[in-house]
């Protein structure tokens, strides 16, 4: 196969007629002016009162794409696709002209029993209540075990082999999996052509988790090609391949960098399929995609389309037929943004991704459990809560009865295409380098993705994103759920394709999640947890905003606040700071009151007690000197950095 050429970003020719109409459409309201775009800024920079409004109304997200706070519909004339058809051109609005009108996406739920017969006993009762497909990660440590023909039978009792959908996820024993479900359809004179599924074969992926292989990449290719030959043969209705951005999800990588890579990973295997006799149109219709869906609800959904796009274009490029490029999309929702704290928040989380994967167009859907980054098997109660909400979108959202309800969307239609230029543009890095193996070798995409994940902590521990009952509104009484995993050795390296660094499987939260266990042990220890006391001044209305903000800011390290009534008696408020054993006081109040009391109380406190930090809500600003001579040690405010400042202070109390 020859080098994979650059090429431009322009699909099809425009349909001027219907772009005409989509973007003129008829006036219905003629009694009114159209606004002007021009007359909207003057009225938001009114608004705004001096603020600056690139920094105020624009927004810049982890893909380096800069969002507006408004679309027109003129931004329709550069987006030719956006007035395709489904299942027409590059697919931008799915690969079914029906969309999920005759059928919706499948709904396949993960079980996490190890047992062949738990798990049969699961899913038959999960079948009863609209689960439709099955997803078997069977290199989680929760996965069932199929090791004989004796566990695959006991597995799938009663099953009806071509009633569901079968998408297996074995590492690098999928061709021995292949072989045990081929002989248990087999025995079962099971309809093989209509058994549906995929064996999601991803060496590469596998090789960015772990690091290594148990034989070479050459030597995994060779197999590779052999099973899709079998696959072919005896189970039309199955794809080999997997395409996976899992591994590069739970490392922290963006949407872009996601679909950057899930195409070099495809594109090597054609090419690597070519050199060993298997076509392209083989080949891509063998190929099945995974995607992780993250928080961002409008950047995931975009993705989903974005990446039917780009496929398309490799796929047509290379000579594939229609049918070829057509990109095949399962989706689960993600890991990196769920949390242990305030573990019901996580529902919330994957409805929302769940409503992004449907709205973007995926076939066969996984709703993760909100207890499963728990530390122990979900919970039967999180289970049938994670399927219901596939149910529900189907059953009562009305969401099969539109064909691509976001199609149209002028804020979506350019978002999907800003994503697809920057995947774009990060494909062809990775195409630089020498394909996704190679860029593997060189820390190319480990590099990338760890800049990107230490922005979103950054962010994160800044507040400028939020994680609820985290980095925002904690639950410092919550029941914890969190079980810190025991760590597994990994075995040594066997594969001469060997990655120095492997990419992590991560989540956002871990870092707070660790001041939250260290705040436990030490309350555990102690009898309370770590304290600090607020000094408020003056009146409730005059020190509530800044107590209420420090509190919040501080129940995220997982501190135990408590607060005096608020008084003008410096020497009093001084005393009560002192008497609350809180070896950290913040004093908390109006920044009017703040040169009158702040000088006093700090002597005050200093004198009685010099060992204690003491802080203020809010920036001193020109005070700063003041304070800080008369016994403040620092001061907290909204652009102080939560995560650190809660670290540095719970490790300050720890240590004495």
């Amino acid at each position: 196969m020859k080098p994979f050429p650059p090429f431009s970003l322009t699909l099809t020719t425009p349909n001027t007629d219907m772009i005409s109409t989509v973007v003129s459409g008829e006036k219905l309201a003629t009694e009114f002016s159209r606004t002007t775009h021009e007359e909207w800024k003057a009225a938001a920079d009114k608004l705004l009162k001096g603020a600056p409004f690139d920094k105020i109304m624009l927004t810049r997200v982890p893909e380096n794409i800069t969002t507006q706070p408004i679309y027109e519909r003129d931004v329709l004339e550069s987006l030719p696709l956006a007035a395709s058809l489904p299942a027409q051109g590059a697919y931008l609005r799915g690969v079914r002209p029906d969309g999920y009108r005759l059928a919706p996406w499948e709904i396949a739920q993960e079980l996490p029993y190890r047992e062949p017969e738990a798990f049969n006993k699961a899913l038959l009762r999960d079948i009863e209540a609209g689960q439709n497909a099955v997803a078997l990660p069977l290199s989680s440590p929760n996965a069932v075990r199929l090791k004989t023909p004796a566990d695959i039978t006991a597995a799938f009792r009663l099953i009806i082999p071509d009633a569901l959908s079968w998408h297996f996820h074995a590492g690098e024993n999928t061709r021995e999996i292949a072989l045990l479900f081929y002989s248990w359809l087999v025995a079962h004179n099971a309809k093989l052509d209509k058994v549906r599924g995929t064996f999601n074969h991803d060496p590469l992926a596998t090789l960015a988790e772990t690091g290594s292989l148990s034989i070479s990449l050459r030597k995994t290719y060779d197999n590779l090609a052999g099973l899709i030959r079998i696959t072919r043969e005896h189970l039309p209705a199955f794809a080999t391949i997997g395409v996976s951005t899992r591994p590069h999800h739970n490392a922290g990588a963006s949407a872009v960098e996601e679909l950057g890579i899930l195409l070099a990973t495809g594109v090597e295997y054609l090419r690597e399929l070519d050199n060993r006799g298997i076509d392209i149109n083989l080949a891509a219709t063998q190929t099945a995609f995974h995607f992780s869906i993250g928080g961002n609800f409008f950047i995931e959904l975009a993705k989903l389309r974005a990446a039917r796009t780009l496929w398309a274009r490799i796929v047509g490029k290379l000579g594939g037929s229609a049918q070829a490029c057509a990109m095949h999309q399962h989706a689960r929702t993600g890991l990196f943004n769920k949390t242990c704290h305030d573990p019901h928040v996580n529902i919330l989380r994957t409805t929302t991704e769940a409503l992004a994967g449907v709205l973007g167009g995926v076939e066969t859907l996984t709703v993760g459990t909100f207890d499963e980054v728990s530390g122990t098997p979900p919970g039967e109660l999180s289970r049938r809560i994670a399927r219901n909400t596939q149910v529900i979108l189907q059953e009562e959202c009305e969401l099969t009865a539109v064909i691509d309800p976001a199609g149209g969307s002028w804020y979506i239609e350019k978002l999907t295409d800003d994503i697809a230029r920057s995947a774009w543009g990060f494909f062809q890095k990775i195409e630089e380098k020498g394909g996704a193996s190679a860029a593997l070798k060189a820390g190319f995409i480990q590099d990338a993705i760890a800049s990107t994940r230490k922005g979103k902590e950054k962010l994160l521990g800044q507040r400028r994103i939020s994680l609820v009952g985290t980095n925002q509104y904690p639950n410092i009484a919550e029941k914890n759920l969190f079980s810190p995993p025991a760590s597994t050795p990994q075995p040594p390296p066997t594969d001469p394709a060997e990655l120095a660094t492997p990419l992590p499987s991560t989540r956002l939260a871990e870092r707070y999640e660790l001041l939250r266990a260290t705040a436990t042990a030490y309350k555990a220890k102690h009898g309370h947890g770590p304290k600090i006391h607020l000094a408020n001044i003056a009146a409730l209305r005059r020190h509530k905003a800044r107590a209420d903000f420090t509190r919040g800011f501080f129940e995220t390290g997982g501190f135990e606040i408590t607060g005096s009534e608020g008084s003008t008696d410096d020497a009093l408020i001084a005393e009560k700071a002192v008497a609350s054993g809180a070896s950290l006081i913040v004093i908390c109040g109006h920044d009017e009151d703040y040169p009158s009391h702040v000088p006093a109380i700090a002597q005050a406190i200093k004198a009685k007690a010099p060992n204690i930090t003491l802080l203020l809500a809010g920036n001193p600003g020109e005070n700063e000197a003041a304070y800080k001579a008369a016994g403040l040690d620092s001061y907290i405010f909204v652009k102080s950095d939560n995560y650190e400042t809660n670290r540095q202070f719970l490790q300050k109390v720890i240590t004495g």
